[in-house]
């Protein structure tokens, strides 16, 4: 009879335990995601609002057709003029160098307005000795507003796709010309938490490849 009493009381005793575990486990983790939400509004609202960019971006499509090549086939230079006429050398391009201010309106959603300059020139050379003779330079200049998607959004890690449309104009060697800008960003990655870097993958009037740069949030 003791040792079924002892064994009875052990038992009850054990099941108690498990009960208080359980009970410990509830209540713990319950703490837990108490804290992980509580952090996780933290972070969303201690999220900078704000992120200034400077960025380089590569094959400017438009700027290059319209400013180069059309022209060529729009003025058309008589045969005897061309005989005594400097001729010109290769067309250059910086590419868009580009100065952005996004705004935060949601965690997935950010508003963008960026201002781009894309430098042109091109050498002039002198058609009996064929020396250098003049240089000529112009700007384009394109006014882009874009809506960002995030849809990946960490503290250090930001994934994001883009869509913009906006305006472009400039002039280059008595060329003049003004034009719609679309741009789309396929896949953008920013890294870091206030100095960030970016790199993004897209194709537009702006440019054909990629874009890289510098950003701040504040």
């Amino acid at each position: 009879i003791i040792l079924t009493v002892g064994s009875v009381k052990t038992a009850d005793m054990i099941s108690d335990r498990r009960m208080d575990m359980k009970r410990y486990m509830i209540i713990i983790a319950a703490v837990m995601t108490f804290l992980l939400s509580g952090t996780a509004q933290a972070q969303e609202t201690d999220m900078p609002k704000y992120e200034f960019r400077l960025g380089w971006s590569g094959y400017p499509t438009m700027d290059y057709e319209n400013f180069t090549v059309w022209p060529r086939y729009v003025y058309v230079n008589t045969p005897i003029k061309d005989m005594f006429s400097n001729y010109d050398g290769d067309t250059y391009m910086t590419g868009n160098i580009m100065a952005a201010m996004d705004i935060r309106l949601k965690k997935w959603f950010t508003f963008s307005i960026g201002v781009a300059a894309n430098g042109v020139w091109k050498d002039v050379h002198d058609v009996v000795s064929g020396n250098k003779s003049g240089r000529v330079n112009g700007c384009i200049f394109t006014v882009l507003p874009q809506a960002k998607f995030t849809w990946v959004n960490r503290e250090m890690v930001r994934l994001y796709s883009s869509l913009g449309l906006g305006v472009t104009a400039g002039e280059f060697d008595g060329v003049s010309d003004c034009y719609p800008a679309g741009q789309a960003v396929l896949l953008g990655i920013s890294v870091g938490r206030r100095l960030v870097g970016f790199a993004e993958l897209g194709s537009g009037s702006m440019y054909m490849g990629g874009m890289i740069g510098v950003g701040y949030r504040f």
